[in-house]
């Protein structure tokens, strides 16, 4: 691995104002944040290196890939993308295992992808025919066709790549690419950045693509929000990546890229910098300063939060449970009845419910985290990450595979947490909580092991590499 890039850079005087998602400080070097909101954990990442980069006065611009399409078809891609994660969880294991080799096959290669992917992508094309878009939109309004075309041209035939459709829909793939390529490449050229950062892969392989094609001459830095690198980030365009752990670089063997990998930790919001003690959390949120707390969190989908809770709450327990259930309006609903019917009994009456609060998601995550004893989630890369950089243990009742599955791993392989069976969840909560010692050293260790200054580090060495990259005569204006 090559040495991480120096921290010394020079920052140069200006006023900041903000319009749309950009903001400007005169003569300083200008940031592009590529993100994709498929997954919000990928925006919150970029979020946090946006607040650290204004922190030093630099001229920023966040862009979500979907943005380059129509919001129609934008709708249909992440319904569809929702259906099958959560209902076909093995299909998505095998879609997110194809390698680099296997996607430049799809998308440049005129031989087409192998039989086994041809099967997934049919079903795909079957559960997008069945989506129903949220909103229309008038830019980009063509998307709508080519999406049309994807998912009802003719099915496949799986023993040949001529006719049936197999041309037609790899053509429109590939079209597609191309098309989402030059708009983000007039994007790129509008806003003239020094440095490109992406927390996503797709967004980094555009713009690796763009680099080898000779479109763009930008520095590319590739932010990794969980704990395992997927093959498609690895892009001979990337030129230098931010990983959550050292293990994730000495664990992922190095092939024909020459980029430079720092191990910066996954970025956060800057109040993860210097989480309150639990005592202050817990005085801030109004909660027991001597109960046992279980912070129960689904992610922005909420999945699977009531679930969770009503299994909990089946113990004869004096544990307290707060539920975040995000946009999962049905979660929300249960949960909101479970407390209503509570507050029209007695408080003798109300014996387990007596025991859940459900609250909205919030900015300051980290002071729930904080008042919690033990948090059950959903492992996601940031989710992880901020409950390790609040010192908390995490216990997943599911895995959606793919990239948590490296979390997942990550957290068992450094005994902070664990993928746990769904009907042996409570057992498991409750005997880590009768056991104060053996908590505090779990804590302990996921203490140590939380990364609570990843954002600046990443602005850093994103304005080193823009500032090494500027003409000489900017640099020594």
């Amino acid at each position: 691995m090559q040495p991480a890039l120096s921290t010394t850079f020079r920052l140069l005087p200006g006023r900041r104002r903000r319009f749309g998602t950009e903001v400007r400080s005169e003569g300083s070097p200008r940031v592009l944040l590529l993100t994709s909101g498929l997954g919000f954990g990928h925006v919150r990442a970029a979020q946090a290196v946006e607040a650290a980069l204004l922190q030093r006065a630099a001229n920023v611009r966040m862009l979500d890939l979907w943005s380059l399409m129509n919001p129609g078809a934008a709708s249909i891609v992440h319904q569809t993308y929702l259906r099958l994660v959560q209902e076909y969880p093995d299909l998505y294991e095998r879609l997110y295992q194809l390698d680099e080799h296997t996607w430049r096959q799809i998308l440049e290669s005129e031989e087409g992808p192998p039989a086994a992917v041809l099967e997934v992508l049919e079903l795909i094309s079957q559960i997008a025919a069945n989506t129903v878009a949220e909103a229309k939109g008038a830019q980009y309004a063509s998307d709508r066709l080519l999406l049309s075309m994807l998912y009802t041209t003719l099915p496949y035939d799986r023993t040949s790549l001529a006719g049936n459709g197999v041309r037609a829909r790899l053509a429109i793939m590939k079209w597609s690419w191309l098309r989402l390529s030059k708009r983000l490449e007039s994007i790129v050229e509008a806003y003239a950045p020094d440095v490109i950062v992406s927390t996503q892969m797709i967004p980094a392989a555009l713009i690796s693509a763009l680099k080898l094609r000779g479109r763009l001459h930008v520095p590319l830095m590739g932010v990794l929000t969980d704990y395992g690198l997927h093959d498609f980030w690895r892009q001979p365009g990337v030129d230098h990546y931010c990983i959550a752990h050292e293990s994730v670089a000495t664990a992922t063997p190095r092939d024909h890229s020459t980029a430079g990998a720092t191990s910066t930790g996954v970025p956060l919001m800057p109040a993860f910098a210097q989480p309150v003690s639990q005592s202050e959390a817990r005085r801030q949120l109004n909660l027991d300063p001597g109960g046992r707390i279980v912070l129960i969190l689904g992610g922005g989908l909420g999945l699977s939060v009531d679930a969770i809770a009503a299994q909990l709450l089946e113990r004869p327990s004096s544990t307290s449970l707060i539920v975040m259930p995000g946009k999962n309006a049905n979660a929300r609903s249960a949960l909101s009845l479970r407390v209503a019917n509570n507050s029209r009994m007695t408080p003798a009456q109300s014996g387990k419910r007596g025991r859940i609060q459900v609250h909205e998601w919030t900015e300051r995550m980290d002071i729930f985290i904080r008042a919690a004893d033990v948090v059950v989630g959903k492992p996601g890369g940031v989710s992880v990450a901020e409950v390790l950089a609040c010192g908390r243990p995490l216990f997943a009742t599911r895995s959606l595979g793919g990239q948590e599955g490296f979390n997942v791993r990550f957290l068992e392989r450094h005994a902070v947490g664990a993928l746990v069976p769904n009907g042996e969840l409570a057992n498991c909560v409750e005997t880590i909580l009768a056991k104060p010692e053996a908590l505090a050293d779990m804590q302990q260790r996921a203490w140590t092991l939380g990364r609570r200054t990843g954002a600046a580090r990443i602005s850093e060495l994103a304005l080193d590499l823009a500032w090494m990259h500027r003409p000489r005569a900017v640099r020594e204006h």
